[in-house]
């Protein structure tokens, strides 16, 4: 949806979304399996206070929570099932498959990050831009961790630095 920003919440509220205070999603905002039934469009998508986030794609076939001050950047796809559809890997390699995902309070996920089905980001974390999280492994965080399938790579960073998902030092 291509509307401005102030306007933006309260259509999400309007619609079975709980939006909390001071919560600026920019356009444009790509809503996908939104539920059917009128006036709950919106009821799997909880977000807390003093969100932001610009260019997001929310898949609702299940719950995204996002919890109070997490910014999300640019073109962030948050995914909440898997299904091949029609290809022959359906029945054989890729079964149907649907879990929430929750950004836990005060994280902060990159430009360009995909957020996989079933993830929690933790408290604080860092998920630095390109990501593709499928791993719920993310902490507050010294160091990074590039998020990819089937393969976890641990690079060394500071916090300033990009290139994956918050990972604690262990």
């Amino acid at each position: 949806m291509f509307m401005p920003t102030k306007v933006i919440g309260p259509t999400l509220r309007a619609f079975g979304a709980r939006i909390g205070a001071d919560v600026r999603f920019r356009s444009p905002i790509v809503i996908h399996n939104s539920r059917a039934e009128r006036g709950h469009y919106y009821d799997n998508l909880q977000v807390g206070e003093h969100c932001l986030g610009r260019e997001l794609f929310l898949d609702l076939q299940d719950q995204i929570v996002i919890e109070d001050h997490v910014t999300i950047s640019h073109r962030v796809m948050i995914l909440t099932h898997t299904d091949a559809g029609a290809s022959p890997l359906a029945d054989q390699r890729i079964r149907a498959s649907q879990s929430p995902v929750i950004v836990r309070r005060g994280a902060y996920i990159g430009a360009n990050v995909t957020i996989l089905e079933g993830i929690e980001i933790g408290e604080s974390s860092i998920v630095g831009a390109g990501a593709s999280c499928n791993s719920d492994q993310f902490r507050p965080a010294l160091s990074s961790r590039v998020c990819r399938r089937g393969s976890l790579r641990i690079l060394e960073a500071s916090l300033l630095k990009s290139g994956g998902c918050g990972q604690a030092n262990d």
